[in-house]
C-alpha cells in the first residue's frame, strides 16, 4: 500500500494532532498553572498541570533534568516502531491502520510538547471522593483508544503478520 492510499489515516493524525495541540492551547491561555475548573462536580474538572515525567506522572517533577530527555528519546523511538508497523500495514487492514494513525497522533501531540516546552500539558482529571484518575489530555485519549482498537485487531486476528 503507497502512501498516498493512506491519506484518510494521515488527515487523521494530524486532526488528532491539532485539536491536541489547541486545547492545551486553550488550556494554557484560559486556566492559570495549577488551577481547576469544575466540568462535572465531583468527577470531572480541568485541572492544568505540566507532566515532565512519564505515562501517569512516574518520574514528574524529577531534579535530574535528564530524565525528561530520556522519556522524549524514549517516545521518539516507540513513534518510530508504531510508524514502522503502520507503514507496513496493508488496505485490508482498515482497523490496525485506524489504531495506528490514533497512537501516532497522540504521540506526536506529546513530542511536540516534549520538544518544545520540555514537558507535556495535561488537563483532564476525573475523580471519584478518593479515587483519582491520572491527569491526562486529548493525545493520551488517542493512544489509549489507538491501544484498545490495537488490541481488538489483535485479537480478531487480522493485523499484518510479522
Amino acid at each position: 500500500m503507497h502512501l498516498k492510499d493512506k491519506k484518510p489515516y494521515w488527515v487523521l493524525i494530524l486532526a488528532i494532532i491539532v485539536a491536541d495541540q489547541l486545547s492545551k492551547w486553550l488550556v494554557t491561555r484560559r486556566l492559570p498553572l495549577e488551577q481547576t475548573r469544575d466540568v462535572i462536580k465531583g468527577f470531572f474538572r480541568l485541572w492544568h498541570v505540566r507532566n515532565s515525567g512519564a505515562v501517569w506522572g512516574f518520574f514528574n517533577g524529577h531534579d535530574n533534568g535528564l530524565v525528561p530527555k530520556v522519556i522524549t528519546f524514549l517516545a521518539i523511538g516507540a513513534l518510530l516502531v508504531v510508524l514502522f508497523f503502520f507503514l507496513r500495514a496493508g488496505r485490508g487492514a482498515r482497523l490496525e491502520l485506524f489504531s495506528y494513525a490514533f497512537i501516532l497522533g497522540g504521540a506526536l501531540g506529546n513530542i511536540i510538547d516534549r520538544l518544545r516546552l520540555g514537558y507535556v500539558v495535561d488537563f483532564l482529571d476525573v475523580f471519584v471522593k478518593t479515587w483519582h484518575w491520572p491527569t491526562f489530555n486529548i493525545a493520551d485519549s488517542c493512544i489509549t483508544v489507538g491501544v484498545l482498537l490495537l488490541a481488538l485487531s489483535m485479537w480478531r486476528g487480522s493485523c499484518t503478520p510479522s
